[in-house]
């Protein structure tokens, strides 16, 4: 449940104490709407659920706190991209394994990123394919430090890659790997990040051309027209159904 005390009256004090009266206005006037949101979201909703099949099977800890969420606004997230951000919650394992399966690769070789990777969900099952490696990207450090402690305790008789990484940063200052990719979004923020993020991949995509996937799931209209519009993108999956889309960057 969104807190006040803990993440608003601390946010606002920095903000005035580094930026003055008038900027962290400016920079501020979307704080009330989110939180509202959130806490409308949130109210009804019990902290404790029942611990997924998921996490009985593998001894780990990948569900939200609330109703299967855990809401930015009760970390504590040093960059001021949280407030375009997208509440934590899990992928289910088989529309994560429908998105890879739709791929059509090997994935050896590949190198998979998920962007927004929260306590670490996608990692442990993207280990189950035979990828080169795998980095989680995730800007709260306390869901960071949730998922490296899943990866360390992950437990499978099936398990192909064991080259797992959460990375504890902002997305937007992650530099691609370089190889062949696999990128991976469960709809992780809004449309101000993610345009910086799609503009990233095509930079680096032209400096440095190489086989990459892009898959998104639960995608909004507008990132869908943000693919549709970056010129280096073209869809080669959607999946209705299970709501994602999968896109083959070409240069």
């Amino acid at each position: 449940m969104p807190r006040i005390a803990r993440t608003i009256i601390p946010r606002i004090r920095k903000s005035l104490r580094e930026r003055g009266l008038v900027a962290s206005l400016c920079r501020g006037y979307l704080l009330p709407v989110h939180l509202l949101r959130e806490y409308r979201a949130a109210r009804s909703l019990r902290r404790g659920q029942k611990q997924s099949c998921f996490d009985q099977a593998h001894g780990v800890d990948t569900e939200g706190d609330i109703g299967g969420w855990t809401y930015l606004s009760d970390l504590e997230i040093a960059s001021p991209n949280w407030i375009h951000g997208v509440n934590y919650t899990a992928i289910e394992p088989e529309r994560f394994n429908q998105v890879l399966a739709s791929i059509k690769t090997a994935f050896d070789g590949y190198t998979f990123v998920d962007f927004g990777s929260g306590k670490g969900r996608a990692l442990l099952l993207a280990s189950e394919f035979p990828f080169k490696r795998i980095i989680g990207v995730e800007f709260a450090q306390e869901l960071h430090a949730i998922a490296t402690e899943n990866i360390r305790r992950y437990q499978s008789p099936t398990q192909k890659c064991s080259d797992i990484e959460s990375v504890n940063i902002d997305f937007t200052n992650f530099e691609l790997p370089a190889g062949p990719l696999v990128l991976f979004f469960y709809h992780p923020c809004r449309l101000p990040v993610f345009a910086k993020v799609v503009a990233h991949i095509g930079r680096s995509l032209a400096a440095h051309p190489r086989p990459m996937r892009v898959a998104y799931v639960a995608p909004p209209d507008e990132v869908e027209e943000l693919f549709a519009q970056a010129g280096f993108l073209k869809q080669v999956v959607r999946d209705v159904a299970m709501g994602f889309v999968v896109y083959a960057c070409v240069l």
